[in-house]
């Protein structure tokens, strides 16, 4: 066959999407035409879009890889295979960016071992910008590079681009046994790291590139990659950011320190976002919420409404924003009441399993009633009485990345009223203790945890506790015991327990400060003025009135003669007549009349309370359909 007298290989890897299939035509023809046909065999290895008629006309050969692109280690082993398999003296591989002028790239390897050099690595006469999605593609060539430079320094003195997107070997056969580790996205790291492995010798002339031509990566793709160099060479990007740091005359070559944060925070929510789908939460909402009686004696504390929404899907917000979608929720007689709350879960993109716990026997038990939907994945444990301020992506992030289970934490004022997690000198927990009446630490345990499927064989080691009830701090301690490390987050915000009318008005206060503007259809009279962020609910009808923001008005609510406000919250349906209401909150169905400084109270559905003593200042705490003369 003709095309085994041929000398020269050019393989051409190609990653083909979007409009840039004319652009690739253009560049195979322009190599075609610095590699005539008889004087060189071209190999176009594509993937993504199919190659077009054009593209088989120029190349002696095209194959087609798939519609994704595998990493630039595929094409890169095929391209050396054939070259092997074939016979070819020479060989030059071009990526398909188009980068290089085809008419140096062919005048480079015409003179190939002019200087005894084994393998050409090209360094280009100008840097490319790349467009990375607001990183610098200079930047980012560098911290890569900055692997392979710690693993070989002195052997890469005087080689600058170590990712030309060209190579040219004298010899095909010294690539015998190059191992691109199937799929790699470091292809061409691997490559450079074989020629020096091989001690072969290595020429890096500067060669002009093409003008405005930019290579157009995602970061997904780019990510991919620096992923499987910190495996390869099993260094951190943070560590190698470090390194430049200290020497940054060895490693930047364009690049900029400046730019190394914005990559290493970038990767940071990239590994965050690629290991979370494997995450799954789990929601205690099955408490008896005792502290709340008389309204939970017909409401599940959890579902109690927090400015005219139930607590729950407060909780369901702040879960789904970290990327969990797989959520457990643990119930217990008053199931329907979670079950119509939260539905199927698809409100926020994710699927809520229901799991029964069949009596209040401890968090430790929920969890193990939770065994089956756990499985073997690690999950965020929440509290379903708990609001918290902030943001739980930090949080499950360093637990992802340590592996280990860990805790949120407070600062409390009163230890002894709270679970504590005294510290060594070191700053690692070394001991969990229940409203210890002396400590020499403040940090108090919050409903919020993150655990590993290690949680299950230290629950099995424990006993229950004086009230009868397996305890998720003595799993815990079990763990701590067992020489295991648990982390900790110290949160910066406000958290609340809202086991206690006073915490739930105080989540109230805060869940209304937060609250967007926001009004249905209502009517008002001009003696009603209103201040202040108002969340007033279609149906109302508000006359002689003054509402002072923040406040929450449910549907249908009418009020009359009275001030509400602020940091309250009336239920829809509700009668106000002639009150003056503040930091309070009501449910559904309320009827309210002659009451003129109520304060720091809470009135469950369809009771009845009124007044008539001008001056009495008063405290309510009314359960389901109670009927209270104040």
């Amino acid at each position: 066959m003709v095309w085994q007298l041929e000398k020269t290989l050019v393989g051409i890897r190609a990653y083909l999407v979007g409009e840039n299939a004319r652009e690739h035509e253009e560049q195979l023809a322009g190599i075609r035409d610095a590699f005539p046909k008889g004087e060189a065999f071209l190999l176009y290895l594509a993937c993504g879009l199919k190659p077009t008629e054009g593209m088989a006309r120029l190349a002696d050969r095209v194959e087609y890889y798939g519609d994704a692109p595998k990493g630039v280690g595929l094409p890169t082993q095929k391209i050396i295979e054939y070259a092997l398999a074939n016979g070819f003296a020479r060989l030059v591989v071009v990526d398909g960016d188009g980068q290089h002028k085809p008419e140096a790239v062919a005048a480079m390897a015409s003179r190939l071992g002019e200087k005894g050099a084994d393998a050409v690595v090209p360094q280009r006469s100008k840097r490319v910008i790349f467009s990375r999605e607001k990183l610098d593609g200079k930047t980012v060539e560098d911290v890569e590079s900055a692997f392979l430079r710690m693993g070989w320094g002195a052997e890469l003195k005087g080689l600058a681009d170590l990712t030309p997107g060209l190579f040219l070997f004298r010899d095909a056969g010294k690539l015998a046994g190059f191992n691109a580790e199937e799929n790699s996205w470091i292809g061409d790291y691997l490559l450079v790291e074989h020629c020096l492995k091989k001690k072969m010798s290595l020429t890096a002339p500067v060669i002009k590139i093409r003008e405005n031509v930019y290579t157009l990566s995602n970061k997904r793709l780019l990510f991919r990659e620096i992923a499987q160099l910190e495996t390869h060479y099993g260094k951190t990007l943070q560590e190698v950011a470090v390194e430049i740091r200290k020497r940054p005359y060895d490693y930047l070559h364009g690049g900029s320190i400046g730019a190394i944060d914005g990559l290493i925070d970038e990767y940071r929510r990239f590994k965050y976002t690629e290991r979370i789908s494997g995450v799954k939460a789990l929601i205690l909402a099955g408490g008896r919420g005792t502290r709340l009686k008389p309204l939970t004696d017909t409401i599940q504390k959890q579902v109690f409404p927090i400015a005219n929404k139930p607590l729950l899907r407060f909780i369901m917000e702040t879960i789904t924003r970290t990327g969990i979608s797989e959520i457990g929720v643990i119930v217990g007689p008053k199931k329907e009441q979670i079950m119509a709350a939260l539905g199927d879960g698809s409100d926020w993109n994710a699927k809520i399993t229901y799991i029964e716990q069949d009596a209040p026997a401890g968090l430790a038990h929920a969890v193990l009633c939770a065994k089956g939907f756990l499985g073997e994945s690690p999950f965020l444990m929440y509290l379903g009485d708990n609001l918290i301020e902030e943001d739980l992506t930090d949080f499950l992030f360093d637990f992802l990345e340590s592996g280990n289970c860990s805790i949120m934490l407070t600062r409390v004022s009163d230890p002894s009223r709270f679970g504590i997690a005294e510290l060594d000198p070191a700053g690692a927990i070394k001991r969990l203790v229940e409203k210890p009446k002396q400590t020499d630490s403040n940090l108090g345990i919050i409903g919020i945890y993150a655990f590993n499927p290690s949680v299950f064989g230290a629950i099995a080691k424990i006993k229950p506790s004086a009230r009868g009830e397996l305890e998720i701090t003595d799993a815990i301690q079990e763990l701590l015991e067992a020489g295991e490390r648990v982390d900790y987050r110290v949160i910066s915000g406000w958290w609340k327990d809202t086991g206690s009318i006073e915490s739930v008005l105080d989540a109230n206060a805060l869940m209304l400060a937060q609250a967007e503007q926001g009004e249905g259809k209502f009517e008002k009279d001009d003696k009603t003025v209103i201040k202040g962020k108002a969340c007033i609910g279609k149906g109302c009808r508000l006359s002689n009135s003054v509402i002072l923001g923040p406040v929450s008005i449910g549907e249908n609510t009418v009020i009359t003669d009275s001030i509400i406000g602020p940091y309250t919250t009336l239920g829809a349906n509700n009668k106000v007549k002639g009150c003056s209401i503040t930091y309070s909150l009501t449910l559904d169905g309320v009827s309210l009349s002659d009451l003129r400084e109520v304060y720091e109270s809470v009135i469950g559905k369809y009771a009845t309370v009124t007044g008539g003593q001008p001056s009495k200042r008063t405290v309510i705490v009314a359960g389901e359909g109670e009927k209270i003369s104040a």
